[in-house]
């Protein structure tokens, strides 16, 4: 009798859940520094999500609360199979990180593992800096087919076409458009001393910190020449060997001693490619003055912005 009795609550359970619609989940957040050691007190929150009433799009449920000192926080909800999981603390760059149930039981209506651990790893912030950040966005470029240096602390092209006073980036566009699908299209970057130069840097994939970028620039690895093009035309098609999911690390105004060792330079960092339609050029960059390989930008401190 008492094992009818047992089969029968279960069962109204599982009865009770499948009436919600989905499954339930349940995990708990862990939140790590990058020494995985755990952080207490972080803000974590947890994405739920289920199909509205409608039928139509989808309704989250968001439980959020603070982790303890082993650094864990358990949640548990209704859902469909993707959980969105977020963590945040002072002196911390936040982290989001997705989570896939791929089965479930049905009685009772879970999804399965029950209660996983997902982790969740924050960097601690170490000494962000004002920068100069710019979007040069399809830039005209003032002279075709001849050097022409781009000053990145002033954000302008150098005089006589603008403001800047030092070529830190020296492009040589060259361009041919024959209609708007019709065109070819490249330029060569070069640099002005000989320690300069320019490498790319593509984020882990695994990263899932807001910041994905080194906090210091590389000392070795620089190339004083990038040379990229994009061609379309109605018998070829687009042709470009411009790459997706690239970054750039830079150096400039790079000051050698007499046995050609590196006494000072200026860093910085673009983020996407440098692109190029004909006659124009598109770009993202970070420049730090302060002669330091600090790559940690202060994005409430734009020197541009605080002329």
């Amino acid at each position: 009798m008492r094992r009818i009795i047992c089969f029968v609550v279960v069962l109204l359970i599982g009865l009770a859940n499948s009436a919600c619609g989905s499954p339930t989940a349940k995990l708990t957040v862990k939140v790590v520094d990058e020494q995985g050691v755990p952080i207490q007190g972080a803000m974590t929150f947890v994405s739920f999500s289920k199909p509205n009433y409608s039928g139509i799009g989808v309704a989250d449920i968001l439980k959020e609360g603070k982790s303890d000192k082993e650094g864990s926080f358990s949640s548990q909800s209704n859902t469909m199979n993707y959980i969105g999981v977020s963590a945040k603390k002072e002196g911390y760059y936040h982290s989001d990180v997705n989570y896939k149930f791929t089965s479930s039981s049905r009685l009772p209506n879970r999804w399965k593992p029950w209660n996983p651990t997902v982790e969740v790893v924050l960097k601690k912030k170490r000494n962000p800096v004002p920068m100069y950040h710019k979007f040069v966005e399809w830039e005209p470029v003032p002279e075709l087919n001849e050097p022409v240096g781009y000053d990145l602390e002033k954000g302008d092209w150098v005089v006589p076409y603008g403001k800047g006073l030092n070529s830190d980036f020296i492009f040589e566009v060259n361009s041919d458009q024959r209609a708007w699908t019709d065109y070819n299209s490249s330029y060569k970057l070069t640099f002005s001393n000989e320690k300069d130069g320019i490498q790319e840097f593509v984020f882990d994939k695994d990263d899932k910190s807001y910041y994905k970028w080194l906090f210091e620039a590389l000392q070795d690895g620089y190339q004083q020449l990038m040379s990229k093009f994009r061609n379309d035309s109605p018998q070829t098609g687009l042709q470009t060997n411009e790459k997706k999911g690239i970054n750039y690390i830079f150096r400039v105004r790079t000051q050698t001693d007499k046995d050609g060792k590196i006494i000072a330079a200026k860093f910085g960092k673009i983020e996407g490619e440098i692109r190029i339609i004909p006659g124009k050029i598109n770009f993202s960059y970070y420049f730090n003055p302060d002669g330091t390989r600090n790559l940690e930008e202060d994005p409430q401190r734009n020197l541009f912005k605080n002329k």
